[in-house]
């Protein structure tokens, strides 16, 4: 049984550490969306986001209130992952690790698909790393979840 509690307590700080990556990174995008948008925009249009800026505002605006827009959903689903690490996870619930499996992956994999497309390096290493920790910690805890006997 210490073993599993080992095990369960290294997978909860792998996921500790990618909630508050990802938690920073949703930060900086909602707050300075530019960061982002600004390397994706050049790599997705073969066009300059200050280009964009000079002949465009409105667009650029638009498209920097979509960027803050992803970072706040994306805030608040770090803010559910917190509460289900701290909570059921930390209990060993089954329900606990298929939802830090299955939000961590859509989440992680909905960001990098695009970062890909427009060849926007930045973003694709914050993303690979988020991925590498969410990896790590739902598989080192994965024998205790699943291994699981249901009482009947």
């Amino acid at each position: 049984m210490a073993a599993e509690k080992k095990s369960i307590k290294l997978g909860m700080v792998l996921l500790l550490v990618m909630l508050i990556f990802a938690l920073i990174y949703s930060i900086v995008a909602f707050f300075s969306p530019a960061v982002f948008v600004s390397r994706s925009f050049s790599g997705a249009t073969g066009q300059s986001w200050s280009e964009l800026v000079s002949s465009s505002p409105a667009v650029a605006n638009y498209i920097l209130s979509m960027e803050r827009t992803m970072a706040g959903f994306a805030f608040s689903v770090v803010i559910a992952g917190f509460f289900v690490l701290f909570t059921a996870f930390k209990r060993g619930e089954q329900w606990a690790w298929y939802y830090m499996l299955f939000v961590s992956l859509i989440a992680w994999v909905n960001n990098l698909r695009p970062a890909i497309a427009a060849k926007t390096s930045l973003t694709i290493i914050l993303n690979l790393i988020g991925i590498v920790l969410f990896i790590l910690g739902i598989a080192i805890s994965a024998k205790d979840f699943l291994g699981k006997q249901k009482a009947q």
